[in-house]
């Protein structure tokens, strides 16, 4: 589907800062949602950062991960490290991108203990629901829960439609038998959720049916507090619903904005760290 995995969306600033105590941004790795594409990522406004975008490689091919959601991680970490190979780095994505970043987070954490040379300075999560919701059907449980399906545009060819569904109906198998990481006595990195405001019109606005997506809609974490206390170190809310944030414009401007102030109150949030982490060491 796309060339490169991962894809160069972004270049970043053409021309380095002039001044001499600024430095580069810190380059952003978006994952595929449950589709399988990064497509969404190439609406988004220019970030003035790197930006990368991870598809699924088994698209194509339908081809399964017998290990789930951990062995995407793995790969993907590789993925990461062909473009970004040591240095500061931001991860996130779209819906399954959030919770493919958090298990990329916690194998990339372990690798920290072995001497790994990338610091991850955080995760921007684009309306992922903690999947444990899901499972307990959320705060609104007495409910009829729906799938929704991809919007398709009106000149989608049959085959997209037919990989995406595919990819979809892997990724949802995937999630249900995740088992979301332990972090075993490892401090998670910060995380900035940006949340949809609204909810997935239903078909035929059935009373008492909702959207998966949705079951959590009412919760600022979107369920994340039921998996860790705190994980969730920010929250954005952003205009429409789970499937319309990237396909109106004024939506796209919103979201590229808000994206790129995460990152940056990342990066902020890390040279805090550092300077307080140098101080305690005088």
């Amino acid at each position: 589907m796309f060339p490169d995995n991962p894809s160069l969306i972004q270049t970043g600033p053409s021309s380095p800062s002039s001044s001499l105590w600024s430095k580069p941004p810190t380059p952003l790795v978006l994952i595929h949602d449950g589709g399988g594409t990064i497509f969404s990522y190439y609406c988004l406004n220019e970030l003035d950062r790197p930006l990368h975008g991870i598809s699924n490689p088994h698209y194509d091919s339908g081809e399964p991960f017998p290990g789930g959601i951990p062995e995407m991680a793995r790969l993907y970490i590789e993925y990461i490290k062909s473009v970004v190979p040591r240095g500061n780095l931001i991860i996130g994505g779209w819906s399954l991108g959030g919770l493919l970043s958090l298990e990329v987070a916690s194998q990339l954490a372990k690798e920290e203990e072995d001497g790994s040379q990338l610091n991850l300075l955080g995760i921007v999560m684009i309306d992922s629901v903690c999947p444990l919701a899901w499972r307990r059907g959320g705060s609104e449980g007495f409910l009829k829960i729906i799938r929704n399906g991809a919007a398709w545009g009106p000149h989608t060819k049959e085959e997209t439609k037919r990989k995406v569904t595919r990819c979809f109906s892997e990724s949802s198998r995937m999630v249900g038998e995740w088992e979301l990481p332990s972090w075993e006595g490892r401090k998670p990195p910060p995380v900035i959720l940006l949340r949809a405001k609204d909810k997935v019109p239903v078909p035929g606005e059935v009373e008492g049916t909702i959207s998966r997506v949705d079951v959590c809609r009412e919760d600022k974490h979107l369920g994340w507090d039921g998996y860790r206390k705190g994980l969730i170190t920010k929250v954005v809310d952003i205009p429409g619903h789970h499937f319309n944030i990237f396909s109106e414009m004024e939506h796209v401007d919103v979201v590229t904005e808000e994206i790129g102030r995460a990152c940056g109150e990342l990066e902020g949030w890390h040279v805090r760290r550092f300077v307080s982490w140098g101080e305690e060491k005088r």
